[in-house]
């Protein structure tokens, strides 16, 4: 019988995953096409994250809600950042960079503490 916190542990075991996985194909992979895909999975992926520490509103938890704000502002920011110098490589770089910190503060902020 699956409890509920069975539930959450497989939930954020995939979540994880998941994350693990589309950083390190935006990362490894050379097609540009892959790569764009990956970054936009990557950046659905700390929008949720940071959807889910947002939702964290007891008291005592006001800093991971901020702090989940302000990387959901940074991965909205890399998307756009990628969206207006569409050309430009190292611009994209500095998107993915962006989106990949971004995901991996979130999971820390909303799983992990």
């Amino acid at each position: 019988m699956i409890t509920f916190l069975d539930l959450l542990v497989i939930v954020s075991m995939v979540l994880i995953a998941a994350s693990l996985l589309s950083l390190v194909l935006m990362f490894l992979i050379r097609n540009k096409k892959i790569q764009r895909v990956c970054f936009y999975i990557t950046v659905a992926l700390s929008l949720y994250v940071a959807y889910v520490g947002i939702r964290i509103n007891w008291l005592g938890f006001e800093h991971q809600a901020v702090l989940a704000i302000a990387l959901a502002l940074i991965s909205i920011g890399a998307l756009v950042l990628e969206r207006i110098k569409k050309g430009n490589d190292r611009v994209f770089l500095y998107a993915r960079i962006a989106s990949a910190a971004a995901l991996i503060i979130g999971v820390a902020n909303a799983l992990l503490i």
